[in-house]
């Protein structure tokens, strides 16, 4: 039986609104579709990106309709797209290396890949596929196909943004951030208001060293950034031979890691305060509460020891089998408002995409649904319940797995009509590794297997998508 590197294999075949067959019952209510993005080809004849992230932006799309899925899959033709395809170039990725005038333009001069493989989401009613540079797309949420990029209702000016919008669940607005370089280097916290392409400024800081951050917080009332001691200094992208984007970033954990709290109504800097170094790449959920008769902050998180979750994925290693993916933990930051000491526990070992149901964003919650690192022979999805504070028990109380099966991000849809905050599905791409294909594996709330749908053919590790009711 194959091992986790059959999920770095290239994909090159494309399918459209094929109808997958279904072991079980899918729920009659998921009436959307689920999109899901991630790399899925890294070699192009004799070149061959250097990293995981470097990969080739892939588009998967699950119709459900009474039971019965659809499925759909495309590369979007992106100029990065055509320059591997064509030109044998993976030049101007996360990892991969390029030449001096190149990264100049790339990162000083906006001009940056369009290799948006990270996310998706809904912009001014359109599907759109995230990257980590303002190159993002406008997707045909039919075909998957390419309609341009987003154009921007406003003259902001960015170079580094996060993929992971969070949408506020009361006025629909998309919540991001966005580090500027340049004699004046900021993190800038922005929103984009329902509807609109327009990105109004909130708020930012002055920084000397931007760190490289992945993913933020939101609460009621504040953002929260969470800066780990994984720092550039923009002069360094000028250097010949400075390698890749990721190549250019120090860890410095003599710095820490710092949390930056901002109220989302005056976009000012409420506090700052900082703990022993970590590395992260995604939040869980965040919210504010009274204890102990006093306003705090709490933000989950999944915590590294050091910066090897993000410079350890190297294709070569992966492909060889011999690296495996970082293991995190799930950790509870407490951040009080009133500057007392923040302090953090472990919720859960060895998990990674952790996901909830999108009714709870912004407010105390019960569930994280996460994917296991454990990855000897296969992995898991796991439940971690995250409440307790009333005397409950916290930690992993659900698992799912199955011999030679690859679990993905797992994206909980609330039931329209559910009463607790389990009701509901969960959807999973996975890999099965003896068959050589990927199945959307559907569970419940307590993470029993419900249906699932084999794939025609191995969709590559992704990492992020998003469920839309039609």
């Amino acid at each position: 039986m194959a091992g986790y590197e059959t999920g770095f294999r290239d994909l090159t075949e494309e399918v459209r609104d094929r109808d997958l067959p279904v072991e079980g019952n899918v729920p009659a209510w998921l009436d959307g579709s689920l999109y899901r993005n991630g790399p899925a080809r890294w070699t192009v004849g004799d070149a061959e990106a250097d990293h995981w992230f470097d990969g080739l932006a892939h588009l998967t799309k699950f119709a459900f309709d009474g039971g019965a899925v659809r499925y759909t899959n495309r590369f979007p033709r992106t100029d990065a797209y055509r320059a591997a395809v064509e030109d044998g170039s993976f030049a101007g990725q996360f990892s991969s290396t390029d030449g001096y005038l190149s990264r100049v333009k790339s990162m000083l001069a906006g001009d940056s890949t369009d290799n948006a493989n990270v996310h998706v989401a809904r912009i001014g009613g359109e599907l759109v596929a995230l990257t980590e540079t303002p190159n993002w797309l406008r997707i045909d949420p039919e075909t998957l196909e390419r309609r341009g990029t987003l154009d921007y209702d406003d003259d902001l000016t960015t170079h580094h943004v996060t993929a992971h919008l969070r949408q506020d669940p009361d006025s629909g607005a998309n919540w991001g951030y966005f580090t500027r370089f340049g004699r004046r280097n900021e993190y800038v916290l922005f929103r984009i208001p329902e509807g609109t392409t327009r990105r109004e400024r909130v708020g930012s800081v002055r920084v000397e060293k931007p760190a490289y951050m992945h993913s933020f917080a939101l609460t009621a009332d504040h953002a929260v950034l969470v800066e780990p001691p994984l720092v550039t200094h923009p002069t360094k992208f000028l250097l010949p031979g400075a390698g890749g984007f990721i190549d250019n970033y120090d860890w410095e954990p003599s710095r820490g890691t710092r949390f930056l709290l901002f109220g989302r109504d005056s976009g000012e800097l409420v506090r700052e305060t900082t703990v022993p170094a970590f590395f992260t790449f995604h939040t869980a959920n965040a919210f504010e509460r009274e204890r102990n008769d006093a306003a705090e902050l709490v933000v989950d998180l999944v915590a590294y020891d050091d910066d090897s979750a993000v410079t350890d994925l190297s294709m070569n290693a992966l492909r060889g089998g011999g690296a495996g993916f970082p293991s995190g933990e799930l950790r509870r930051y407490r951040l009080p408002l009133d500057g007392e000491e923040p302090a953090h526990e472990s919720l859960a070992d060895g998990v990674e995409m952790p996901r909830f149901s999108p009714e709870r964003h912004t407010r105390e919650y019960e569930h994280v649904f996460a994917q296991s690192t454990e990855m000897d022979g296969g992995n898991a999805l796991v439940r971690v319940d995250v409440g307790g504070d009333g005397g409950g028990e916290r930690g992993v109380a659900r698992r799912w797995e199955e011999s030679g099966i690859f679990s993905g991000e797992p994206i909980f849809v609330p039931h329209p009509e559910g009463d607790a905050e389990a009701d509901g599905v969960v959807l999973s791409l996975c890999l099965d590794t003896e068959a050589e294909r990927s199945v959307l594996v559907v569970l419940d709330g307590d993470l029993t297997e419900l249906a699932r749908a084999p794939l025609p053919h191995a969709v590559p590790f992704g990492f992020h998508g998003e469920y839309f009711r039609d």
